[in-house]
């Protein structure tokens, strides 16, 4: 946090005293106080195509903390993760060497995952330090949970919400832990020098949410990754009366341009169209999801979640020069409240020529042995037409939990 203690102090300082005589209602909610304790064991199986014999990664996840209510005004958080490998390094962790085995992005690693002092007076929040920057639905901002080893951000975070039903958030990003963990030998890859200035504002509407959004990024470590994204949202559900079903929508377009440091000079835009329809119980959801690319350089989204898109194997982490359109269909569901469930069927197509990339499928079971302990099971089948390789994976995890990671 280098850059913390100088102009993103007084950015925080500056908002605290702007956001208390503003007289709007809080617009970060904070649990009461109490231990957070996270204990996830997972094995996953990864069957590659090239690969003499699949990967076998097993890894568990340890993360303590602590929220404190110092008064009705003031709290403090403290979390801290580590990631351990049992049973031997059967994967290539990126960090161990073992590049005759397919990669599984888990390498073991102890860090302080989140440390902030917050701020909130009952009109307007505001927290500082090291935390989780979640923006929608993390497309382009995520903790990354998925991973064991979490994204977090050294920031300032201010929100106002307005009786109109208008949501102001800001962030200031000073650095990005990365989710390959503290212990990663590479420098470059396990943090990142940010200069970041992200404005999110939501606006109730009568049917659905319309979200604006405008995030300039400044990456000093990884001058690819410097751009600025401006963007719409809007979502939203409507239900049929008392049937139970309901039609659910969202509408995204966005448009990213080279900034500042950033070597290349491009344009591209982004699009996601999702609606779904079904009961409570069980729905189907279709959806269409754009990143464009000139041939050289594509639309990138390196702070956001790479697992809950483009299908679970990762055959896309970066944008592929010509595109990447993924045209998905997904049955979803919940029985009893303790089983939940999802097909998803994704078709990868490139944006600027005739090319099918390839088809996976991803299956979820997630059941609720109790309110603090749950099992899943993820399974991913990636049929390879023009790019990536074929690959198998199959994640079992059984996961304790008390409290919310992050403290929020």
């Amino acid at each position: 946090m280098r850059k913390m203690l100088g102009a993103s102090s007084a950015r925080w300082v500056v908002s605290a005293a702007l956001f208390a005589g503003s007289g709007v209602t809080n617009a970060i909610d904070y649990p009461p106080d109490g231990l957070v304790v996270d204990l996830r064991y997972r094995n996953a199986h990864i069957d590659q195509a090239g690969y003499a014999e699949p990967a076998n990664a097993h890894t568990l996840r340890f993360t303590l903390g602590y929220l404190w209510k110092i008064s009705p005004q003031w709290s403090a958080y403290a979390e801290g993760t580590r990631v351990s490998t049992l049973f031997g390094e059967q994967y290539n962790s990126g960090a161990n060497g073992k590049t005759k085995l397919p990669s599984e992005g888990d390498p073991p690693s102890s860090e302080i995952s989140s440390a902030w002092l917050a701020y909130d007076n009952g009109t307007a929040s505001a927290r500082l330090g090291r935390q989780y920057v979640s923006l929608d639905n993390d497309r382009f901002f995520t903790p990354g949970l998925w991973r064991q080893n979490p994204q977090s951000f050294d920031a300032v975070a201010g929100a106002l919400k307005f009786d109109t039903g208008t949501t102001i958030k800001y962030y200031y990003l000073d650095e990005a832990q990365r989710s390959v963990g503290h212990d990663y030998p590479d420098p470059t890859q396990r943090e990142w020098d940010l200069d970041a200035n992200l404005i999110h504002v939501d606006q109730k509407l009568p049917l659905g949410t319309l979200t604006g959004y405008g995030y300039f990024v400044e990456n000093d470590t990884n001058a690819k990754y410097s751009w600025r994204t401006a963007g719409l949202r809007w979502t939203g559900k409507y239900a049929f009366g008392d049937s139970g079903t309901s039609l659910g929508w969202t509408a995204e377009g966005a448009h990213q341009e080279s900034w500042r440091n950033n070597p290349l000079d491009y344009r591209a835009h982004y699009h996601l169209l999702e609606l779904s329809y079904g009961f409570n119980w069980a729905s189907l959801k279709l959806g269409d999801e754009l990143l464009s690319g000139d041939g050289k350089n594509a639309f990138s989204s390196p702070y956001g979640s790479n697992h809950g898109f483009d299908g679970w194997t990762s055959q896309f982490k970066n944008t592929p020069a010509n595109g990447l359109e993924d045209r998905y269909v997904a049955l979803l569901g919940k029985l009893d409240s303790r089983l939940t469930w999802s097909v998803t069927f994704h078709n990868a197509f490139a944006e600027r020529v005739d090319q099918h990339y390839g088809s996976e499928v991803n299956v979820l079971l997630n059941y609720a042995l109790r309110r603090d302990l749950s099992v899943e099971l993820d399974y991913a089948d990636y049929h390879r037409r023009t790019f990536g390789t074929d690959e198998r994976a199959l994640w079992a995890t059984l996961e304790y939990r008390i409290g919310k990671q992050g403290g929020i």
